[in-house]
């Protein structure tokens, strides 16, 4: 799973089969190789009411997906297919926030695909990125010094790992909970977890001590990359979650993960100053930072895109997005 749609998770076969659990259409647009040989882009198109019965609001979780950004020809194909299919169901704006960075290439083919940026986003707009390729001891002797000591001192003091599928959900949906209530983060139901690790194969890796469960997080895999979904721990000093993400790194490794993909941070985050307690620990594994564009309107109605835009702000305020 994964390379038909280069390691783009949100644009994967799976995670459009968990949006339609939860209420979606979805729509799936392949841009194919020359001869019908490989692929050029692949575009996953969700879709919903909003406020009003009539009226639908399409959003591609980042995407498209591009094999090449100097591919204009894919792009706009896409985006000509996904106009045809999606006006005729009622859709009236379709939002984008394709994962290409913020400037370079990824600029100039937002540019030329008339796309436009909107004043809120739905994704994070900044991710944490570690190279995991290579042998392990290479890979481990990249880790900062005080993240080796940390995994060490753990395995010292006697924390050990489990990596689970279904079994793994409860154990850290409570562990989540505990961090949601600390941390005042919005979370959703059991249901939707269960839904996320059977949807696409990820594993929970739980971290206990004496059978006590410390902490615990969800990864997933998506052809070269490893991604870190969501996490939980109780708030003593076990150093639990250190030997949770080395065990999935590990895993991530073994099916063929060269990139790990540590999700979110804070758009005014800046690596080495103080800041939210997740983001400073995903800095702690080395890697670096990449800035995407942030959510992005299609041409979509010609002169009715920037009405229609004011007026889904309305019909969107406080309503929850994020997929």
């Amino acid at each position: 799973m994964g390379e038909e749609c280069g390691g783009v998770l949100l644009q994967s076969w799976g995670w459009g089969e968990i949006r339609r659990q939860f209420g979606w259409e979805v729509t799936r647009l392949v841009a194919e190789g020359r001869g019908g040989v490989g692929w050029r882009g692949v575009l996953q198109l969700l879709d919903r009411p909003v406020g009003l019965p009539a009226v639908r609001w399409g959003y591609a979780p980042r995407g498209p997906a591009l094999a090449s950004l100097t591919d204009d020809l894919a792009g706009l194909a896409l985006l000509r297919q996904a106009r045809s299919r999606l006006l005729r169901r009622g859709v009236v704006v379709l939002r984008l926030d394709p994962e290409w960075a913020l400037g370079g290439a990824g600029a100039d083919l937002r540019h030329r695909l008339g796309l436009r940026p909107m004043p809120f986003d739905v994704q994070h707009r900044r991710t944490w990125l570690v190279d995991i390729s290579g042998p392990e001891d290479e890979v481990r002797a990249r880790l900062p010094s005080s993240t080796r000591r940390n995994i060490a001192l753990a395995e010292r003091a006697g924390v050990t790992v489990a990596t689970l599928a279904d079994e793994g959900v409860e154990p850290f949906y409570r562990l989540h909970l505990e961090t949601v209530a600390r941390q005042r983060f919005q979370t959703r139901p059991l249901a939707y977890y269960q839904a996320v690790v059977a949807g696409l194969d990820a594993r929970v890796v739980l971290a206990t001590k004496e059978g006590r469960p410390l902490a615990a997080a969800v990864f997933a895999t998506c052809g070269p990359r490893l991604a870190y979904l969501y996490g939980g721990s109780d708030p003593g000093p076990h150093r639990g979650m250190y030997a949770v993400h080395w065990a999935a790194i590990r895993w991530g490794r073994a099916r063929g993960c060269r990139l790990y993909d540590m999700w979110g941070v804070p758009s005014r985050f800046s690596p080495g100053d103080p800041g939210p307690g997740y983001a400073v620990f995903k800095t702690r594994w080395g890697g670096r930072m990449e800035d995407h564009s942030g959510l992005q309107r299609a041409p979509w109605l010609g002169p009715l895109d920037r009405p229609l835009a004011g007026l889904e702000r309305v019909l969107l305020a406080r309503r929850p997005l994020l997929t």
